[in-house]
């Protein structure tokens, strides 16, 4: 038989979601940054990028610079992206 690794991890919180109350985030799959920093951790190699090319409302772009590293997103729809922009401009709300 076959065993997967299992993630477990709380939904992101409405402080979470939405950078303290600066942003309205309706984006259907906001990740929790904390499993998000876990995987860029598990995955990054030290002085690594991490590139997102469906960037969401910037999940995994919180969790490159929580974790030191550089980042890049790409991202199609106006309003997901300017969702990341608050997001990111106001990292320090989220208590990250």
């Amino acid at each position: 038989s076959r065993f997967y690794k299992i993630f477990y991890t709380p939904k992101a919180s409405k402080k979470e979601r939405s950078a303290n109350n600066k942003v309205k985030n309706n984006h259907p799959t906001v990740k929790s940054i904390a499993l998000m920093r876990y995987l860029v951790r598990l995955v990054t190699p030290p002085n690594g990028i991490v590139l997102d090319p469906f960037m969401g409302s910037g999940s995994t772009l919180l969790a490159a610079e929580c974790e030191g590293f550089d980042s890049v997103g790409i991202e199609i729809e106006d309003s997901y992206y300017e969702i990341a922009e608050v997001r990111l401009a106001n990292k320090d709300a989220l208590d990250v």
